[in-house]
């Protein structure tokens, strides 16, 4: 199928399904949409109300229509000639809720040694073979590790369960004797203060957002674990192009996108990639970026630069003193690569 020419994004939530989202297609082809581009399908965070905290890339979310959902806005957009684009989530994986996430949980119960344990980017050394989770309070923490509300469930149904406020966690198998404190120490994990996590934390995630940890998509067997469910979509001929969401987040986004590439069989590809100006998109496997470059050009035809004194005027009035634009962008970049990133920054 050609190349869009005209994209309509639906949002796809549990108040506006894939079936609502078939409904809408034969208006949106009516005023000259040829593709619909759908929010991230897959099964994600229990309420989530984007999808980008996917916490299993096995099935498209049954809260958002399921498979049954995305074959009806298959067939409904190819009776009306229209495309079908997707936006997936390559970089990382939910797991505010450890019990929702599979993989997540299954690596908090077994650690390094899982046959999970790959799956995540995790720097276990830098743990000290541990897995820091930063979820506790300021009035739960105490310097020397103990943390406030901290209960043991012991007749859990599954087994041990430790649990921290809404909480649960689970218990190393044989280790769930004694104490909640004490059976905190014997896990593959340790609960530090929340801000720990923007200096010590040993898993890669999405920017500052403890609670997406990154999967480890330049490994074959991961790619094909986490684009099984994918590669049905082209193989079914469901979908025809790809949104790919923050690939500058991985290790690896060429091998990615080639990866990719092979598995649609040359499928129309779009990466969210913002670039500064004079920079050029680097020979990826895409046929582009998804337009934050064009809207700037755009939004530069669309401003008056004759405005451009008084602005500067009023801006100096209000801060002060005049801006150096380019020392306060350094200036920004710095303070986050110092701050809220400083814990990736140690890592690289």
């Amino acid at each position: 199928m050609h190349a869009p020419q005209s994209t309509y994004r639906l949002q796809i939530s549990e108040e506006f399904t894939l079936f609502d989202a078939a409904a809408r297609l034969e208006a949106l082809s009516d005023l000259g949409v040829d593709w619909v581009y759908l929010s991230p399908i897959l099964e994600a965070e229990h309420g989530s109300n984007h999808g980008y905290d996917v916490i299993s890339h096995e099935r498209v979310d049954p809260a958002r229509g399921g498979e049954a959902g995305l074959d009806a806005v298959a067939a409904e957009a190819r009776r009306l000639g229209m495309g079908v684009l997707v936006d997936i989530v390559p970089n990382h994986m939910g797991v505010a809720v450890p019990e929702h996430n599979d993989w997540w949980w299954t690596l908090l119960r077994e650690g390094r040694e899982s046959p999970i344990a790959d799956a995540f980017d995790i720097d276990w050394e830098a743990g000290g073979g541990k897995l820091l989770l930063p979820i506790v309070g300021d009035d739960d923490w105490s310097e020397d590790g103990t943390v406030a509300h901290l209960e043991l469930d012991a007749d859990g149904a599954d087994g041990p369960l430790l649990r921290y406020w809404d909480t649960r966690l689970p218990v190393a198998p044989g280790t769930g004797e004694g104490t909640a404190q004490e059976v905190l120490e014997r896990q593959h994990y340790r609960l530090g203060h929340w801000k720990q996590g923007n200096d010590q934390l040993n898993y890669r995630r999405f920017f500052a957002v403890t609670t997406l940890a990154a999967v480890r998509v330049e490994l074959p067997e991961v790619f094909d674990a986490t684009h099984t469910e994918i590669a049905r979509w082209f193989d079914e001929r469901l979908v025809q192009g790809l949104r790919v969401d923050h690939p500058d987040g991985l290790r690896d986004p060429a091998r990615y996108l080639d990866d990719l590439d092979r598995l649609t069989g040359g499928a129309f590809v779009l990466v969210e990639k913002i670039l500064e100006p004079g920079e050029e998109l680097p020979r990826w496997a895409t046929a582009g970026t998804t337009g934050y470059d064009t809207l700037g050009a755009i939004d530069r035809v669309l401003t008056d630069a004759s405005a451009v004194e008084a602005l500067d005027a009023i801006d100096a009035r209000l801060q002060g003193e005049r801006v150096d634009w380019t020392d306060m962008i350094r200036g920004t970049k710095r303070a986050i690569a110092d701050g809220i990133l400083r814990a990736e920054v140690l890592r690289l």
